[in-house]
């Protein structure tokens, strides 16, 4: 029988997981992201432990290993949104629930800060996470961005917090 997946928050001492999952997502879906391969690798220790304050990361765990993970922090201009970002599964359990573990984990923590809207970019081209997202309830504003550094268009998703819809 399969051991469930574990989803846990990332603690000081896991920025070793961190650095590889965020590089293995790098390779695995370069395109994905808006940071690179090369900025990830130069990071050091102390970067990757600012991951973990005064946002959150999250930690996908497959019998014991790490398998994704998925990032959160407050607008800097208004407290009470928060965003999604970086968030990843291994190709090998995306259909499994992984992802939805991730996403919901990211808004039981969102509401614990007392947050009244989640919000994330998804890129235009992925439609498979666009429907993860609009399952948990998150909507397309209609805003978009080109990123600067590929021409590549990401849709901006929000989702109240107001209610488990």
């Amino acid at each position: 029988m399969r051991e469930p997946l574990t989803v846990r928050r990332a603690a000081p001492g896991d920025e070793p997981i961190l650095r590889a999952l965020r590089l293995e997502a790098l390779t695995e879906a370069p395109d994905a992201f808006a940071s690179t391969y090369e900025r990830e690798l130069a990071r050091t220790t102390a970067d990757w432990r600012r991951w973990f304050s005064p946002g959150v990361t999250f930690l996908l765990e497959d019998a014991g290993t790490p398998r994704g993970l998925v990032a959160g922090m407050h607008d800097a201009e208004d407290p009470g949104v928060v965003y999604l970002m970086a968030m990843w599964v291994h190709p090998a359990l995306r259909g499994s629930g992984a992802a939805d573990a991730l996403v919901a984990e990211h808004l039981a923590w969102a509401r614990g800060e007392g947050a009244w809207l989640a919000r994330l970019d998804v890129m235009a081209t992925n439609a498979r996470a666009r429907r993860l997202y609009e399952r948990h309830g998150f909507r397309l504003t209609g805003q978009e961005k080109v990123r600067e550094a590929d021409g590549r268009v990401e849709l901006r998703m929000e989702r109240p917090l107001d209610s488990a819809a």
